[in-house]
C-alpha cells in the first residue's frame, strides 16, 4: 500500500473533484474537473506534476476542466469511457486497470445515469470514486439509462467490502436526507443520522467520504434489503428492484 492523500476539490454548485497525491512522489491525479483554477493553484502550491486525469462519464460539469488543464500540463493522460470526451487519450472499459505513479484503479461499467458512466475501485487502498452513480444517501438520476441499469450497477457498488471509502460526485446529502424521512418516517436511524449530517456540513460543508459498509445500512437506493427497511417492504409487497424504481420516480419529482 503506497501512502497516498485524496484531496477534495469543489467545484460548480454542488459538484466535487479530487486529487490524489503519493507522499512518495511529485505525481497526481484529477478525477472529474469541471474547472481548472482551484487544481493548477493546487498543483503549483504542492509542486506536483500532473500524470493523468480519470473522468466517470460524459457530463459537463464533470469535464469541462479538461482542455484548460492540458493546456498547461500537455503530457497527462486523459483516461475516459467515451472517446467523443474532449481531450481523451485512453480509452477505458469495463475490467480495464488503470496504473498511475499514484496508484491502480479497477474499472467498474456502471451504466444507468449515463450510458458510458464508470467508477474507480482502488482495491489495494479502499477507495472508490463513484462519480455519480452512488451519493451519500442517494443515487444518479436515471437519464440515458434504464432502471434495470442503474438498479444492475448499484449491485456491483453493493458487493464491494465495507470497508470502501466513498468519495462522490456531487454533495447532495441533505436533499437526500429530506427524501428519505418523507418516505420512511418512522425510521430512527435517519433521524438520529440528521445529527451526523448537520455537524459535518457545520464543520466542513461538506458529508463526505463515507464508509459503504454504513451506506449499505442506510441508502435504500443502494441496498433494499437493510433490516431498518424490513417493514416497509412488508407492508409494501414490493421486490428489492420494484423498491429501489419506486422510490427513484419518488425522488424525481421531491
Amino acid at each position: 500500500m503506497r501512502n497516498i492523500t485524496v484531496n477534495i476539490i469543489p467545484q460548480l454548485k454542488d459538484n466535487y473533484s479530487y486529487i490524489i497525491e503519493s507522499e512518495a512522489d511529485c505525481y497526481a491525479v484529477i478525477i472529474d474537473p469541471a474547472e481548472v483554477e482551484s487544481h493548477c493553484n493546487f498543483l503549483q502550491k504542492k509542486n506536483l506534476n500532473l500524470d493523468s486525469i480519470i473522468l466517470t462519464h460524459h457530463h459537463h460539469d464533470h469535464t469541462s476542466g479538461v482542455r484548460s488543464l492540458l493546456k498547461k500540463y500537455p503530457s497527462a493522460k486523459v483516461y475516459s469511457p467515451n472517446k467523443l470526451i474532449d481531450g481523451t487519450t485512453n480509452l477505458i472499459l469495463n475490467n480495464d486497470l488503470i496504473k498511475t505513479p499514484v496508484n491502480k484503479f479497477d474499472v467498474i461499467a456502471t451504466p444507468g445515469h449515463t450510458l458510458d458512466h464508470i467508477i474507480l475501485y482502488d482495491k489495494i487502498n479502499a477507495l472508490l470514486f463513484s462519480g455519480d452513480t452512488l451519493f451519500h444517501l442517494g443515487c444518479g438520476r436515471v437519464f440515458e439509462g434504464t432502471f434495470e441499469q442503474m438498479y444492475a450497477s448499484l449491485q456491483k457498488i453493493n458487493n464491494l467490502p465495507d470497508k470502501t471509502l466513498v468519495y462522490c460526485g456531487h454533495e447532495h446529502t441533505m436533499n437526500n436526507l429530506n427524501f428519505l424521512e418523507s418516505i420512511f418516517e418512522e425510521i430512527r436511524e435517519l433521524k438520529e443520522l440528521r445529527t451526523t449530517i448537520e455537524k459535518k456540513i457545520n464543520m466542513s460543508s461538506r458529508t463526505i467520504p463515507f464508509f459503504l459498509g454504513d451506506e449499505k445500512k442506510i441508502n435504500p437506493f443502494l441496498n433494499q434489503s437493510s433490516y431498518i427497511f424490513d417493514s416497509f417492504k412488508k407492508n409494501s409487497n414490493l421486490s428489492n428492484f420494484e423498491m429501489f424504481k419506486f422510490i427513484r420516480e419518488k425522488k424525481d419529482n421531491f
